[in-house]
């Protein structure tokens, strides 16, 4: 079937259709092509008043079975039909560049599929009422990737992204953005897991240096600003307060041996 659809538009591309019986005009465009008991049913051409046309296969007077339609503003589709609704698969390509493969359902994209983007992005994943909404995969011309739940066409919920410098964030996403807990780790070795806000470490966390050092506290925008405690990697540490990761205030220095020596930091200088 798909081979004689393929020569059938061939043939309609290279020949100007001649007046026939089966060359009928309608108050909204001209049909060609086949009928039974009256109703076009086979293969035909429609061209539209607006502009736009469609060839492929009829049934009971409606689009169905697989065909292309060539919508006004020059976006086109290829695929499935049902009394004509585009349902189950095609190809949509739109006039600004984007191009969509997959499902669709009473007209809209739905489904699972692959949209590529003009800009060079790409999503492949679950659609759902000509939404990117549901679990799927997007690459980005940038080299980045991201893996997970997607709300709107925006990350949203648990996922996994990997950065082309080759940082890895594994968490929760909200509208685009590292909210709540997450895991990041960095292509040098050092590692952050712990509460995000507005795409910062901000909130409850632990970062490990890749030397084996390690800070357990609060964190703001990023650096370590409240209450912590930071680890050596030769066991000493220090607890306390800290301003922009810098050590303000009062703590204790506490030896990997076990001796505790109170301390006063001004702007990370020790008083």
């Amino acid at each position: 079937m798909l081979y004689t659809l393929i020569l059938f538009l061939a043939a309609f591309s290279n020949q100007t259709f001649a007046q026939g019986d089966d060359d009928i005009k309608y108050t909204n465009g001209k049909y060609e092509g086949a009928y039974v008991d009256g109703k076009k049913e086979g293969m035909g051409k429609a061209v539209y008043n607006d502009g736009s046309s469609y060839v492929g296969e009829w049934k009971n007077d409606r689009r169905n079975g697989v065909g292309r339609q060539i919508f006004k503003d020059g976006s086109t589709y290829y695929g499935d039909w049902k009394d004509d609704k585009r349902n189950g698969t095609g190809t949509y390509e739109f006039r600004n560049g984007d191009k969509y493969s997959g499902q669709f359902a009473n007209n809209q994209i739905n489904g699972y599929g692959t949209y590529k983007f003009a800009s060079g992005n790409k999503y492949v994943g679950e659609i759902y009422r000509g939404t990117i909404t549901g679990k799927g995969t997007f690459v980005y011309a940038s080299g980045d990737k991201y893996e997970g739940e997607v709300q709107n066409g925006l990350k949203n919920g648990k996922g996994k992204y990997f950065f082309a410098n080759g940082n890895i964030y594994e968490g929760t996403f909200v509208s685009d953005r590292k909210e709540g807990f997450g895991k990041m780790i960095f292509a040098n070795g050092d590692i952050y897991a712990g509460d995000f806000r507005d795409n910062h470490r901000t909130g409850k966390g632990t970062f490990t240096w890749a030397n084996g050092n390690v800070y357990n506290g609060a964190f703001v925008n990023g650096l370590m600003h409240g209450e912590g405690v930071f680890t050596w990697s030769n066991g000493d540490k220090y607890v306390g307060k800290w301003d922009n990761n810098i050590r303000d205030g009062r703590g204790k220095l506490i030896t990997k041996e076990g001796e505790e020596m109170a301390e006063i930091y001004d702007n990370g200088v020790k008083q």
